[in-house]
């Protein structure tokens, strides 16, 4: 194997508290901080440190030279992976959801400089990435590899995401947990290190996203975590679909953004941070709730959204849950 240029996962980032200051929650009585992962590491986004970290310390612990994964065209999971992967002298393929005229999009010029090699794949075949033959053919295709589940799903990525509230050690507990789910990795990475008496509440990014529920679950037993129970999923966040916007949604950021100084990004923390704040608006939150919402990262995909956020933003007409 190459020699390591350095371990981006040698040091714990260190990641801000948040004190979230809006009138809405002044009004509800609710007390909300926002850990902000999107500055946990420069390149590798948000989320994305603890889900690799322990994933790719046994890959190269099992002396894997290269790893292969999966992910859409603007995926935060292949752009992290492939800086990793340079940086740790490992090689790195992407298997991408979508046409190769992608390639060019920023997130995918960025994971082609960084070294990944990527494979375009049509949505059929991409819906059938778990079938063996098509494993098989990617075997013949690349030779050896470890393999890495879409956006780093598994029991090691888990384990990694059980260390995103290891920072807060003295801090109060939280009467309520919530973030963005896609895979739904990062969210049984919380509902395993949370205290007991803590609620967990997740924001499915996809539409029909009531699946996340049985495989959750599942990783969670796969982990060998006791399942509580104390955690659900909000279904209706994903304002049309995953990678959707809305005009509600691209005229939200902004306006929070300039309230609060964070930028959100609009296939996770905004959606998730719009439909927390109808919660708040509609009663839905307990006055007194010590609230903490998890910024799972992610700008980098903003990169070729602004013109669609701005035409979208300026289309709204109405209040904002602020």
């Amino acid at each position: 194997m190459k020699p390591c240029s350095f371990n981006p996962f040698e040091s714990a980032p260190q990641v801000p508290l948040q004190p979230l200051e809006l009138d809405l929650y002044s009004r509800a009585g609710v007390d909300v901080w926002l850990l902000r992962l999107d500055l946990a590491h420069s390149r590798i986004s948000g989320n994305k440190w603890y889900k690799l970290k322990y994933t790719l310390q046994d890959l190269v612990e099992r002396g894997e030279r290269r790893v292969l994964t999966f992910g859409g065209a603007y995926s935060n999971h292949v752009h992290a992976l492939a800086f990793a992967g340079q940086a740790m002298g490992i090689e790195t393929i992407g298997v991408i959801r979508g046409e190769p005229a992608y390639a060019s999009n920023p997130t995918l010029s960025d994971a082609s400089a960084w070294g990944m090699q990527l494979e375009f794949v049509d949505r059929v075949t991409y819906r059938n990435k778990q079938d063996g033959a098509f494993r098989r053919q990617l075997r013949r295709r690349f030779g050896r590899f470890g393999l890495i589940a879409e956006g780093g799903f598994g029991a090691l990525g888990l384990a990694g995401c059980r260390e995103i509230l290891a920072g807060l050690q003295g801090v109060p507990a939280f009467d309520l947990v919530c973030a963005a789910v896609g895979t739904g990795g990062t969210l049984a990475g919380l509902i395993a290190s949370c205290p007991q008496n803590t609620r967990v509440l997740g924001f499915s990014a996809l539409k029909g996203g009531a699946f996340l529920q049985a495989d959750i679950a599942g990783l969670l037993q796969q982990a060998g975590v006791m399942d509580s129970g104390s955690w659900k999923l909000q279904l209706d966040a994903h304002c049309g679909g995953y990678g959707r916007i809305s005009p509600l949604l691209a005229a939200f950021m902004p306006a929070f953004t300039h309230k609060t100084g964070v930028v959100l990004d609009p296939v996770y923390t905004g959606k998730m941070l719009l439909r927390f704040n109808q919660l708040v608006a509609d009663g839905e939150v307990r006055a007194g709730s010590r609230v903490l919402l998890i910024h799972t990262g992610g700008l980098q995909g903003l990169r070729g959204m602004e013109k669609t956020l701005y035409d979208q933003g300026h289309a709204y007409r109405g209040g904002l849950p602020l």
